[in-house]
């Protein structure tokens, strides 16, 4: 299936481009996420004719994204987590207790946008990496504690 772009789409391409790709990734995961729309004579047409409008909105899109990632580069979270022999968690620390916490700090997060290999299971600092938008990440720093 042929597709135009309408946002940087890691390992597929630019905005605009015009890439195919299968059925089912575009159907399950560019179209419900708006990261794309089917690549039509219309839809063509549409692009070319608004591309200075469809470029500028990226930009100031990307401008707001800059200014969250600058707020979440300043913020640091702490997790109190109950522990069993010396530093290991009763349990794990994942994406979505990490995306509340930095929600209650003050910026609002999804758990989608957190990007962790793996669950945490050791007290310590760690720096996680949120993703912003395409191409903005923000790295925040997560502190482990133990419960008191």
């Amino acid at each position: 299936m042929e597709i135009i772009l309408k946002a940087n789409v890691p390992h597929l391409g630019k905005m605009l481009d015009v890439v195919k790709v299968k059925d089912g990734y575009a159907r399950n995961y560019l179209f419900p996420r708006k990261l794309a729309v089917r690549a039509t004579k219309e839809a063509k047409l549409e692009i070319e004719n608004n591309r200075a409008a469809v470029e500028a909105q990226f930009q100031k899109e990307l401008a707001a994204a800059g200014d969250v990632a600058a707020k979440l580069a300043q913020v640091s979270v702490n997790l109190e987590r109950r522990v069993v022999e010396g530093e290991r968690l009763y349990g794990s620390v994942t994406a979505g207790d990490i995306a509340e916490a930095i929600t209650k700090a003050g910026v609002k997060v999804s758990r989608a946008q957190i990007d962790l290999a793996e669950p945490i299971k050791q007290l310590g600092v760690y720096t996680v990496t949120v993703k912003v938008f395409s191409d903005v990440e923000a790295q925040v720093k997560v502190w482990v504690v133990a419960e008191k």
